[in-house]
């Protein structure tokens, strides 16, 4: 039994399921403004997590792009089939593979980078900039409470 009665008008009761419904509609923006560069919202988090630290794991590159390690390794796959990115294996480490961006790769990076800037600004829109840094402290700091 609820004992704690929570009333879908009343905001303060459905802050996540806020956060929720904001980060879909962000997210089917995302994919719909990266249609244009030919990659999805994973495959860009994916480039500009190498664009950003070109020698970073496979590992850090799923928490980057939100996906399970196995996924990663299907975006990996299909990235280097478009010719995105280039992996070879670490001249010292035979188990590690060094992940790079071909000129494509760059290009869409820039042009996803680009698309997700855009995206953010039209979200931000209605806010000012002291409410998007309020904004974006209140979401790190509850981000930080639920790590713990």
């Amino acid at each position: 039994m609820l004992t704690n009665k929570m009333n879908p008008s009343d905001e303060l009761s459905w802050i996540g399921y806020s956060l929720k419904i904001t980060q879909h509609h962000l997210r089917l923006r995302l994919e719909a403004a990266l249609e244009d560069v030919g990659i999805t919202a994973s495959q860009n988090a994916t480039l500009l997590a190498i664009y950003y630290n070109p020698r970073i794991s496979n590992a850090a590159l799923a928490r980057a792009a939100f996906v399970t390690p196995q996924s990663m390794q299907g975006l990996l796959v299909n990235l280097e089939r478009a010719g995105l990115i280039t992996r070879t294996p670490h001249p010292e480490h035979g188990r590690i593979i060094m992940t790079e961006l071909t000129r494509a790769g760059l290009k869409a990076a820039r042009a996803g980078m680009a698309a997700a800037e855009n995206v953010e600004k039209q979200m931000l829109s209605g806010l000012s900039s002291k409410e998007t840094k309020i904004l974006s402290d209140l979401l790190k700091r509850c981000a930080a409470a639920l790590e713990n």
